[in-house]
């Protein structure tokens, strides 16, 4: 009886021993082969193609893949956890496993370099005492605008006010708009959002408010459609300082002065006529009279 005890003893070790050679033996790298695009945009999704050789090897019993995309994507419908089964050898072809995810990007994202982290494993169950762990870098374009917002003019005359409205971003926009919400510093006679159409980068536009400023910071939010068609606002604030319009609305009274001048000469001249006819006629009557 101790003699089978002791048997079953030594076996097991070796099996444990092979084990841990064949183990040693199964090599696995991870590597990110593509993405789709390049850059990424914000609020769009993103394809990751990922690739891991070494599972040709039948000593790996397998794989398993787990992908946590941390903050900047969300996985789309999609458990992020991969397994293979078994070896992936077939005589003169590519062995590695390709492994695509598809991600979706945050809309708030930050721009440039963002990381998401891989964990694998031989097998197929990921086992703390064996998993290993890989960040892999993935491009982010910043695709949200930001503007320079002047006050370009006040007509007092009209009470039209006209905002200068510039892209400062590297990114073109669509269905721009520009809303006066109400506050103490500008009263809006009419329709408080300005539609304002497409904005190409470094490009400039204009938007007319029927409105009465007072001297002091006028807020406004601009909203806008990126490059994935997430729709954005930003909150912008002009200063509005009178003086800088002083004049304008005698510059404008002009034409007015001019009219009521036109009108006085016309009818001083209309008035001449009409007294001249008079005279006429009534030199004639007296002609006639004397006849």
């Amino acid at each position: 009886m101790k003699k089978s005890v002791m048997f079953i003893f030594v076996a097991a070790l070796m099996l444990i021993s092979l084990v841990g050679v064949f183990a040693s033996n199964c090599n696995l790298k991870v590597s990110l082969v593509n993405q789709d695009p390049y850059p990424a945009v914000q609020g769009d999704t993103v394809k990751l193609l990922f690739q891991v050789s070494g599972v040709q090897n039948p000593n790996c019993g397998g794989a398993i893949f787990r992908l946590d995309p941390g903050y900047s994507f969300s996985l789309q419908g999609d458990t992020g956890t991969k397994i293979l089964s078994g070896s992936t050898y077939t005589q003169n072809y590519n062995n590695d496993w390709a492994i695509p995810y598809t991600l979706n990007v945050n809309k708030d994202a930050p721009d440039g370099i963002v990381q998401v982290e891989g964990y694998y494993s031989p097998g197929t169950s990921l086992n703390s005492s064996g998993v290993l762990s890989q960040v892999f870098n993935v491009s982010i374009q910043d695709s949200r605008a930001d503007f320079e917002v002047y006050v370009k003019n006040y007509d007092p005359l009209t009470n039209t006010f006209t905002l200068q409205i510039l892209n400062i971003a590297k990114v073109n926009i669509k269905a721009l708009t520009v809303e006066v919400p109400k506050q103490d510093n500008i009263q809006i006679k009419g329709s408080n959002v300005n539609i304002v159409g497409d904005l190409d980068s470094n490009e400039y536009t204009t938007a007319d408010f029927d409105a009465i400023p007072s001297d002091g910071n006028i807020t406004l939010k601009i909203s806008y459609s990126d490059q994935a068609n997430v729709r954005r606002t930003v909150e912008k604030t002009v200063v509005y300082d009178s003086k800088f319009f002083d004049g304008q609305g005698k510059s404008k009274s002009s034409p007015v002065v001019t009219w009521m001048i036109i009108l006085v000469v016309v009818g001083l001249i209309v008035y001449w006529y009409l007294r001249r006819k008079k005279k006429k006629r009534l030199l004639a009557e007296r002609r006639r009279n004397l006849k």
